[in-house]
């Protein structure tokens, strides 16, 4: 007796609007927030079921240690896990030949504030549909 399969797909389109929601409500609410930048699988049209979303968010100042202050940026809710890397330009320079920053920095998905709580998101391409 064979076994029944689950086909499982990413609604991109759903994280797409979510990441959209939540890069415009951050900037809005944080004024530390200077950039926030998806970048790996979803960035690069390389995604899979399972594939998380990687958001680096580039900070004025902070106080905390990077990993301590990762929960304080995570979404209620979400489509998919995310990993989120928040970082000062101060520590971004500490880092400067890691792959992270290298993986980060051939990124074009990227939101920034403009003017007051005005948010602009950018893809050098759409995703692709599921």
């Amino acid at each position: 007796m064979s076994q029944p399969v689950e086909i499982k797909s990413v609604d991109v389109e759903q994280v797409r609007r979510c990441i959209n929601e939540y890069a415009a409500r951050l900037l809005a609410t944080n004024l530390a927030v200077e950039e926030i930048i998806v970048f790996g699988s979803f960035a690069n049209d390389t995604y899979a079921p399972g594939s998380d979303l990687d958001v680096f968010i580039i900070l004025t100042t902070a106080q905390e240690r990077p990993r301590d202050r990762v929960a304080a940026f995570f979404p209620g809710r979400f489509p998919v896990p995310m990993d989120i890397f928040p970082f000062t330009r101060a520590e971004m320079a500490e880092l400067e030949s890691s792959p992270l920053l290298a993986a980060v920095e051939k990124s074009n998905w990227r939101y920034a504030r403009r003017r007051r709580s005005e948010v602009r998101g950018q893809r050098s391409q759409e995703p692709r549909s599921s």
